[in-house]
């Protein structure tokens, strides 16, 4: 059985790359609005989905990736990787995109997207007030 102690560190390490990969995908994907830069089809968001991050709410974004690099490998501050290999997933899955739901208070409670919308969240280590949701996208 694992320790404690492994399982919070395990749990950070996944945090730090999650908040890496959403930091990276945001500051290179170039998105139009319109869905996610990194999908092989357009995702188009459903109409009244904001994609206003600067507020807190909910807000489509283009859709992070969870990295993982093999043991020994450095991760460089600009994403790469020296001494390894690194393998990469989408968030969502194809035809989906990614919502983010932001509380405005770091304690306080995280708006909830609309039950129309479809979304489920994704069950990784998040900020006291974030969370990640996929959600299908519109036809």
């Amino acid at each position: 059985m694992r320790r404690y102690s492994e399982l919070v560190r395990d749990i950070g390490v996944a945090f730090c790359l999650l908040m890496l990969a959403v930091g990276c995908s945001a500051s290179s994907a170039g998105g139009s609005g319109q869905g996610p830069a990194n999908t092989e089809a357009t995702c188009h968001y459903p109409s009244g989905v904001s994609t206003d991050a600067s507020a807190p709410g909910c807000h489509a974004v283009d859709s992070a990736k969870i990295c993982q690099v093999s043991n020994g490998a450095t991760v460089l501050p600009d994403g790469g990787v020296t001494g390894g290999t690194e393998t990469c997933q989408s968030v969502c899955a194809t035809g989906d995109y990614e919502l983010t739901c932001l509380g405005s208070d770091p304690l306080g409670p995280v708006p909830a997207p609309l039950p129309s919308l479809g979304c489920q969240v994704v069950p990784l280590p998040t900020p006291s007030n974030e969370l990640f949701y996929c959600c299908p996208c519109a036809s």
